[in-house]
């Protein structure tokens, strides 16, 4: 069976998706990824197509077509549609779908948030699959997509699909109360993701306590970075900061620059993030609570989710030099936040594998 994964070209949309594309390749069928060249480098050994426009390009594109400046928050429902809808297929469906007509797929996967995806399927014939890559978003997003996704295909001529499956790595604490599970939904487990052929770093060697600070591939360091580690300055405990050094930093904190994820939960006691749901999954995975800045897009969604459950404090990016210190000290030494964190962790172990996500999904593919 030949699969190809696509979506949108930014690490929070390709990476979730990537341990389903290992699980497949490992299970014997041929694998590729499909999006825009600047994500190359995120796939391992996989097979790579560049296909399509690189997140910059969009903004840039979208910004210019709109006459707005870029936007970063759900609220501006349009904004983000369109450029989903409108710019980036103009942009990018027809770099997929010659992809899609070289490698001649059985079956196309793709984030949910993907527009390109269902219209290619549909011109090409080919089934697909959703995978969701964060908490349920708020209808009105939800309605918006599906219209824009409607309007393009109607401006090409095309009769939709719906997906066979839907890929739900959101536990169900993780999902809002009245969340409804779609019939088509196959869970399976959300993992930090690891390049295949790489090894995972020793494990810590010592007792001493150890925090990762990360913001994600979206939110901008030079704006929200100065005041966070203010905010730490006098934290009791190692900082482990996923960018590049700053001058003047305290001794306790320490730049690691870009490290996988997967090596960095295993060295650490919490986690403080702005919220990206590939972080916030991991963190939990591990059974580590959290501090929370939520600054685009889904992160507050995913912030309130977490908070929700007992596992993770929020605070707002503006209030980080005056509150990070107190709620890191917070979820660090109240034993509840771990206890929570680790339920949790053992809500995630129960979910299928990915191995297993995908005999499934393979099963409803072929019969």
């Amino acid at each position: 069976m030949r699969v190809l994964f696509t979506g949108l070209p930014v690490y929070g949309h390709l990476l979730p998706m990537l341990p389903l594309a290992v699980a497949a390749r490992a299970a014997g069928d041929e694998v590729a990824v499909a999006t825009a060249d600047s994500m190359a480098g995120t796939v391992g050994d996989l097979d790579f197509f560049p296909a399509g426009a690189a997140s910059a390009e969009l903004r840039a594109e979208h910004e210019r077509r709109s006459g707005v400046p870029g936007r970063s928050s759900l609220s501006d429902v349009a904004w983000l549609v369109e450029l989903l809808g409108n710019t980036r297929v103009d942009l990018s469906y027809d770099a997929v779908l010659a992809v899609a007509k070289k490698f001649r797929p059985d079956l196309i996967i793709a984030d949910f948030a993907d527009v390109v995806a269902p219209l290619v399927a549909a011109t090409a014939g080919v089934p697909w699959a959703t995978h969701n890559v964060t908490t349920p978003m708020p209808p009105q997003f939800t309605q918006a997509w599906l219209d824009e996704l409607a309007a393009r295909a109607e401006a090409l001529g095309l009769t939709l699909t719906p997906p066979v499956a839907c890929l739900e790595p959101f536990p169900p604490a993780l999902r809002a109360d009245d969340h409804v599970v779609a019939e088509d939904e196959i869970a399976v487990r959300p993992q930090p993701y690891r390049p295949p052929g790489t090894e995972p770093r020793a494990a810590r060697d010592d007792s001493r306590t150890r925090v990762l600070l990360t913001l994600g591939t979206e939110a901008d360091p030079a704006v929200h970075l100065s005041h966070l580690l203010a905010g730490l300055s006098e934290a009791d405990a190692e900082i482990l900061v996923t960018t590049e050094p700053v001058a003047a930093a305290p001794a306790h904190i320490r730049f690691v620059g870009f490290t996988p994820l997967a090596d960095l939960l295993e060295e650490v006691d919490a986690v403080v993030t702005a919220g990206g749901a590939g972080t916030v999954t991991g963190a939990l995975s591990r059974g580590l609570p959290m501090v929370i800045l939520p600054m685009v897009y889904d992160q507050s969604l995913v912030a309130e989710r977490a908070a929700a459950t007992g596992a993770a404090i929020v605070v707002p990016p503006q209030d980080a030099e005056g509150q990070l210190g107190n709620a890191l000290a917070a979820v660090l030494d109240d034993p509840a936040y771990r206890a929570a964190a680790r339920e949790l962790a053992a809500q995630i172990a129960e979910l299928p594998s990915p191995q297993a996500a995908w005999t499934e999904l393979r099963r409803r593919v072929t019969g």
